[in-house]
């Protein structure tokens, strides 16, 4: 083997870990809950619970009630009771002419609607039919009412193929809410529209928007003080939690060494740590976060070394030995990469191991089949390079899926769901659903656009946007405009597979939903994963400072 001196190898010039000692910040007091914590967030739950069941009785209030809960980040404590409710809701006669009824404002219906989709039951999209006139348009008065244009635009996004009403939902209440004079509204009815317009409800991770929604809810007169404070002082014993958890991670890391070890990967615990956090937040996933975090963290290691440093003969040495599982890492190639081979197999022999004795055997195979379809699709990403080949849209397009990394994430979010995420579920997400498609295209194509510009400052593989050019002869625009309709479909797509009847636990659909959204917000404008100070404000108020009660 060549002198590791004379060796050329396509390395990347990433941003620096930002926050290596943010662990620093917290006393021990600030990683704990104490009795009296404990018991204020015990007896404010009660409270809300009486509110809730009393709201039943007033089908209109109820929903609202279950929209705030949501919003709030609570509405986990409540969750059988909610799809209950909204089952019982659903299929009664008298509730349709309800929605119908002119007394039912547009924010009212907007609200109403994405809590319906949100939990899996397809209100149908006709009840937006009573706000457009004789010429088949919205109708232009609505603009003078902020909230309920922002209620439009956040139910569109929970539109699926087919429902026109939606796209021009969409496409109206977008337009009019760029142009709202925010000096008319209150300042934090401005603020949450501009924030919506950056990252819908929809599409953001939720421990984010419920951060935010705090903030706007306190601002509301009809604000219910006693769910508020409930949301405060929940939000504050997950951060404990979420802190204790984040420690965990960094232990790991030090522990494994991969600074000083894997000098030429994206040092990103924090960040890793976050997109656990999207996956699912609520404190039964604990443990299901930790490793899910760690899991990322290898998943890293992975892709810069295929992409930022393997040369072609080593990665395919190591992409050899993966698919064989070999249990120590073949002698053919550098220190650096061993080590990464020995982390990613005594991590996924473990985790088999854990799974095992749980008994949910076989799954351990599935999460380790998952591993291997992303290395060969990062394999063939390095031929191409290697080649420098451009590949057609429709060559990369199948290999995208592969290599978007997507199927072994979603793998190891169903690691952590226990036994809801039995064998059947595995076999089921290895047939390359709908849903998991969707997925990929949103982790794939989101990342191509926000990336393309840093990507070419070296060498690396043609992104789908170059693949798109060359195959239908465009411009880069035309090309991002055209993936985006992809998006947008794929989105759709995703909506759809969320509605009732499920194919799969809805648990289960609904960690593969949290998953794009974690793209939406990491890659949308800016690859956050590879620029992490675009992500510093949302670690600093989901991590770093509680709110104050």
């Amino acid at each position: 083997m060549s002198m590791e001196s004379e060796v050329h190898r396509p390395l990347a010039d990433y941003s620096a870990n930002i926050w290596e000692d943010l662990l620093t910040h917290f006393s021990k007091s600030e990683l704990e809950c104490t009795a009296t914590l404990k018991e204020k967030h015990s007896t404010l739950k009660e409270v809300v619970k009486e509110s809730f069941m009393v709201s039943k009785v007033k089908p209109m209030e109820s929903l609202m009630f279950i929209d705030a809960l949501c919003r709030l980040g609570v509405s986990y404590h409540f969750e059988i009771d909610i799809i209950q409710q909204l089952g019982n809701l659903f299929d009664n006669p008298d509730f349709n002419p309800l929605i119908r009824h002119d007394e039912c404002d547009l924010y009212t219906v907007g609200v109403i609607f994405q809590v319906f989709r949100q939990f899996g039951f397809k209100l149908s999209a006709d009840v937006f039919e009573k706000f457009k006139g004789e010429d088949g348009k919205f109708k232009e008065h609505l603009v003078a009412d902020a909230s309920g244009i922002l209620s439009l635009y956040e139910a569109s996004q929970w539109n699926t193929h087919g429902e026109d009403i939606m796209d021009e939902a969409l496409a109206f209440s977008s337009c009019h809410l760029k142009e709202i004079s925010f000096q008319s509204i209150p300042q934090h009815l401005a603020v949450r529209i501009k924030n919506a317009l950056k990252h819908p409800y929809h599409k953001g991770i939720s421990r984010i928007e419920t951060r935010s929604y705090i903030s706007y809810y306190e601002a509301e007169e009809k604000r219910d003080a006693v769910l508020l404070e409930f949301a405060k002082v929940d939000f504050n014993m997950l951060q404990r939690l979420h802190r204790t958890e984040l420690a965990c991670v960094t232990r790991w890391y030090n522990e494994m060494e991969i600074k000083s070890k894997v000098t030429y990967t994206r040092h990103r615990i924090v960040e890793a740590y976050l997109w656990s956090i999207g996956a699912y937040f609520e404190p039964q996933y604990s443990q299901a976060r930790v490793k899910f975090a760690i899991a990322l963290i290898i998943f890293t290691l992975l892709d810069d070394t295929y992409d930022a440093y393997g040369t072609m003969e080593e990665l395919e040495i190591f992409t050899d030995a993966m698919e064989k599982w070999l249990p120590a890492p073949p002698n053919m190639i550098p220190e650096s990469m061993k080590y990464v081979y020995r982390i990613t197999v005594d991590f996924y022999d473990k985790l088999e191991e854990e799974l095992e004795n749980e008994g949910r055997s076989g799954c351990g195979f599935h999460l380790k089949k998952a591993l291997k379809t992303t290395a060969n699709g990062y394999m063939r990403e390095a031929k191409w390079l290697k080649e420098d080949y451009t590949a057609t849209f429709d060559e990369y397009k199948e290999n995208a899926l592969l290599s978007s990394g997507y199927y072994p994430l979603i793998a190891m979010t169903f690691a952590g769901m226990g036994d809801v995420a039995n064998l059947d579920a595995f076999e089921w997400l290895s047939s390359n659903p709908k849903i998991r498609v969707a997925s990929e295209i949103i982790g794939r194509y989101t990342d191509d656009i926000s990336s393309y510009d840093f990507e070419r400052t070296r060498e690396h593989v043609a992104t789908g946007i170059d693949c798109y050019m060359k195959q239908f002869g465009v411009s880069k625009e035309q090309a991002v405009e055209g993936i985006n309709i992809m998006l947008s479909d794929a989105w759709k797509d995703m909506n759809q597979e969320l509605m009732r009847p499920h194919s799969c636990p809805f648990p289960l659909l609904m960690r593969i939903f949290n998953l794009s959204r974690v793209i939406d917000v990491f890659y949308r404008y800016k690859d956050c994963y590879t620029h992490p100070e675009f992500l510093k404000e949302h670690i600093v108020s989901l991590f770093i400072e509680d709110i104050p009660i």
